[in-house]
């Protein structure tokens, strides 16, 4: 079996590995939404990319005071934890959808409204590590989620060497929104998450990196 330092060099060579376990997540969250929302719900193709440790920072500062970000952790055969980043035109969109009122800035979702966003992320969330699952062969439970209020400092507490960012965009109502998972396993975690996908599509990791 290749060392962990060969299967991290080789997902960083190999960014794309990531796309069809994003892509397979999301077809199944973008359906849940929209039976959430009673409404057609489309999405485009996710983006997937590698994010170092250091790059993050400046990542996460793009969204200040302008999303919402909802932390998870990660148990059992994989260790880590999952952010979603709510942007403002999403929250609001399930705000006004579920009760009848529009907000215009982070501040004005008070916790009653709150709910709804919990809802979709337990819905993206779990239709993300159910992916990795189908496709790996593992067992992933996920904590209930807890709000960030800072971004920037609380996401990148205890934040591996390396992180995927799945982008999406859902069409909703001749609109289109942004929503991005950042998915955070532990170093270890991650080669063993990339260890089954390359067995599953038959691809050989180098003995050397």
């Amino acid at each position: 079996m290749p060392e962990n330092n060969n299967i991290m060099a080789f997902l960083e060579r190999n960014p794309d590995l990531f796309k069809e376990m994003g892509n397979i997540g999301m077809g199944h969250a973008c359906t849940a939404v929209s039976s959430l929302l009673g409404i057609k719900v489309n999405r485009s193709i996710p983006t997937v990319w590698n994010l170092s440790k250091e790059e993050a920072a400046g990542y996460f500062e793009l969204f200040r005071g302008g999303a919402i970000g909802v932390k998870l952790t990660l148990h059992e055969d994989i260790a880590g934890s999952i952010i979603h980043i709510v942007s403002l035109p999403f929250a609001a969109n399930l705000v006004e959808r579920f009760f009848q009122k529009q907000v215009s800035s982070i501040d004005e979702i008070d916790d009653v409204s709150m709910s709804v966003v919990q809802e979709m992320t337990n819905i993206t969330t779990g239709s993300f590590v159910n992916s990795i699952s189908s496709m790996t062969g593992l067992f992933i439970d996920i904590s209930t989620p807890n709000f960030c209020t800072d971004l920037t400092k609380e996401a990148l507490h205890d934040v591996p060497e390396r992180m995927i960012v799945v982008e999406n965009r859902f069409l909703i109502n001749m609109g289109s929104i942004s929503s991005e998972l950042i998915f955070m396993p532990t170093r270890d975690s991650l080669g063993l998450i990339a260890e089954k996908l390359c067995q599953r599509y038959g691809i050989e990791i180098p003995l050397n990196s």
